[in-house]
């Protein structure tokens, strides 16, 4: 009894807490609630979304929630769908530019398709009063472009037929590619084993010679004659009609603009292989070379304080430039545009989508949204000969615009982008103020990135990743004057502001970004993208790696990866490098290559110097040439050891290396061209053959 009377004396305190007990309690309640509520810094749900890429934003159209094209097709009244599948935003303008020429001239109402934004099957439901175009652009290594990749692996798989389906494709390639068009190919075979009827034989544009604008006009000349004669549409009298409202609104403060920052689109289909837009710091920028004539700048991005950013060996970077002053400027003058007037930009159509931001400005979208400094086709300069200021100024452009070769001799004597044309043929400040502002947005181009292949490992440096860009100053075979690169002269200019200080003349860039987004140009736009250009699994398994110029960019990574897994004791195979260039001068990264081959036995480097060596003809001796110099050992690793073979660099250099590989095992093996292309299938099947080439 005694034992259980001291059992509740000692549960006494719990069961009764004591004053000060409840005073502490309540006070330590009231400072958590005061640190959440006024101290603690809150996380902004939707900072990602400041960081978003420019094409996905749907404007202030809502995004139709039907995945069904056909049901959307039936549901708006269009008798036209024209899909695209553009990596660099080409193929995406060309259906666009399809779109309001079929209304303007034919008054055929018509949608575009973005492939990832529908269910493949639904094409099937694609009335045959209707009319379907596929505009798809093929890049790497016969590889199509990001939105349209779910559709083609479907389309291979697919057993829905398509028997109502009436069709017309037009492809975007470069013949320097193996695999010249192989998209278009594929979709035009596949479609029509599945019962589809195509109105006429696939176009095909060629970007090897820069025709790609001239074979996608006649491609169109062709398809119009087949509306007018075999379906009997009659051709109305072309004019313009906007698809898009612009109206300027002095109401709006600048907090509701859009002022240049990357956005997304809510709900927009995203691929795993892009990351988000982030702004970057950049750490290092330097340029690898003394010569004149050609150099490389070498950039090292930071993002260690992006956690959700992580690359592997030999992804691409995409880096997102802003315009110049100089060409914002010129066109800002020459259209009589007040830059800081708040704009609100809608779409006429309800089941068409703005591809720009609003609302915003005339600066933002000068500087940041759309690509002023695009090349201008020759059906643009028609275009504009329709609001020209004078009698003059309509029949200079016409004169220029009508004639093919006029106008290619004109392009390759002058640096023609759209302010310098109209400033060329009317320069008068506000001379071009009757071009309708709608269609200022619907010719020119969104900006888009350019790629680069990650120059680092993402071993040795998981939180820091370096690119390497190719700058030169001389002209191209289709120019007789140098025109300077988008995104190159952009990172020229960081380049320049780190170690010098800003620009002083017309190459001058808005390097601070939207609200100093950019750190005064210590920042840089840029998101990640997956590559299928990978090391082996197994570092024993030997390499074979072919460049030539910047192409040297992701070998730097696979030799640093490669020494520092052999520091550690892991077992790594041979890792043959040859590379290819004018000079030692040119020589990219010579000395850190140099000392990584000396540290390890395992790593040979065979330079090709065109300027000052010969090969064995008394020729200018290429990287290919060092190919058949070292046959033997080459096809041993590639046929008894399993080497992993990797070319990068110009595509005319990576179809002569296969060419003359294929011609030194031919000779060693004594196998026939069946032979050759069995094994060369299978070692692009097998991921053992990876190209990342350009140009």
């Amino acid at each position: 009894m005694m034992d259980m009377l001291s059992l509740l004396e000692l549960e006494t305190p719990f069961r009764k807490p004591q004053k000060d007990d409840i005073a502490f309690f309540l006070i330590l309640i009231f400072m958590g609630l005061f640190y959440n509520v006024f101290i603690k810094e809150k996380s902004d749900p939707y900072h990602q979304l400041w960081y978003e890429k420019p094409q996905d934003i749907d404007g202030n159209v809502k995004k139709s929630d039907t995945r069904d094209i056909g049901l959307k097709a039936e549901e708006n009244g269009k008798d036209l769908v024209v899909f695209w599948g553009s990596q660099s935003g080409t193929a995406e303008g060309y259906a666009n530019q399809l779109v309001r020429e079929c209304r303007s001239r034919f008054g055929i109402d018509g949608l575009t398709a973005d492939f990832s934004d529908y269910d493949p099957e639904s094409i099937a439901r694609i009335s045959e009063t209707k009319l379907a175009v596929f505009i798809m652009s093929t890049y790497g290594e016969g590889d199509p472009s990001d939105n349209a990749s779910h559709f083609i692996s479907w389309l291979k798989s697919n057993t829905i037929g398509f028997p109502q389906l009436r069709y017309v494709a037009f492809g975007l390639g470069n013949k320097n590619y193996k695999f010249y068009n192989h998209v278009i190919d594929v979709v035009v075979e596949e479609l029509d084993q599945l019962g589809a009827r195509a109105l006429m034989a696939p176009g095909k544009g060629d970007d090897s010679n820069g025709t790609t604008d001239e074979d996608f006009v006649e491609w169109k000349q062709v398809l119009f004659s087949v509306l007018h004669e075999r379906l009997g549409i009659e051709e109305r009298l072309e004019q313009y009609e906007p698809s898009i409202r612009v109206v300027e609104d002095c109401s709006l403060d600048i907090i509701d603009l859009h002022i240049g920052e990357p956005l997304r689109a809510p709900g927009r289909s995203k691929t795993p292989a892009i990351s988000h837009v982030q702004p970057l710091p950049i750490r290092v920028a330097r340029k690898l070379l003394t010569t004149s004539d050609q150099n490389c700048l070498h950039l090292e991005l930071d993002i260690g304080d992006f956690p959700e950013l992580k690359y592997k060996t030999g992804d691409h970077l995409a880096i997102w430039p802003s315009n110049p002053n100089s060409e914002v400027q010129r066109l800002v003058n020459i259209l009589g545009v007040n830059t800081e007037i708040p704009l609100l930009i809608s779409s006429l159509d309800p089941a068409c989508q703005v591809k720009v931001p609003s609302p915003t400005t005339w600066r933002a979208l000068f500087h940041y949204y759309i690509d002023i400094c695009a090349p201008v086709s020759r059906e643009i300069v028609l275009a504009l000969a329709q609001f020209a200021p004078s009698a003059t100024a309509k029949e200079t452009l016409k004169q220029l615009g009508e004639d093919r070769d006029t106008y290619r001799d004109y392009c390759s004597k002058n640096h023609v982008t759209v302010g310098r044309l109209l400033e060329a043929v009317s320069s008068s400040p506000g001379s071009w103020s009757g071009i309708p502002l709608p269609f200022i947005l619907e010719t020119l181009p969104l900006q888009s990135p350019r790629y680069y292949s990650i120059s680092s490992s993402s071993i040795v440096s998981p939180k820091k990743i370096s690119i390497t860009v190719a700058t030169s100053s001389e002209v191209s075979p289709a120019n007789c004057i140098p025109i300077p690169g988008l995104t190159t002269n952009y990172l020229l200019a960081i380049e320049y502001n780190k170690r010098v200080g800003p620009f002083a003349d017309g190459h001058a860039y808005d390097l601070a970004g939207p609200n100093d987004t950019l750190d005064q140009g210590y920042k840089v736009f840029a998101h990640i993208r997956k590559s299928r250009f990978r090391l082996p699994t197994l570092a024993r398994t030997p390499i074979i790696m072919i460049s030539s110029g910047s192409g040297i960019a992701p070998f730097r990574g696979f030799l640093a990866e490669r020494a520092r897994l052999a520091s550690i004791g892991r077992e790594v195979g041979p890792s043959l490098l040859f590379f290819g260039c004018r000079s030692p001068e040119h020589f990219l990264y010579r000395d850190e290559l140099r000392s990584l081959q000396e540290s390890h036995q395992e790593m040979h480097i065979t330079t090709a110097f065109s300027r000052v060596e010969t090969n064995r003809w008394g020729e200018k001796r290429y990287v290919q040439d060092t190919v058949e110099e070292q046959d033997e050992r080459l096809v041993k690793l590639l046929l008894e050891h399993n080497a992993y073979l990797y070319i990068c660099g110009n595509a005319s250099m990576a179809r002569d290396v296969g060419s003359r590989l294929g011609g030194c095992l031919k000779k060693r093996l004594g196998w026939s061209e069946a032979e050759l292309r069995k094994w060369s299938e299978l070692m692009r099947k097998t991921q053992r053959w990876q190209e990342d080439v350009w140009g």
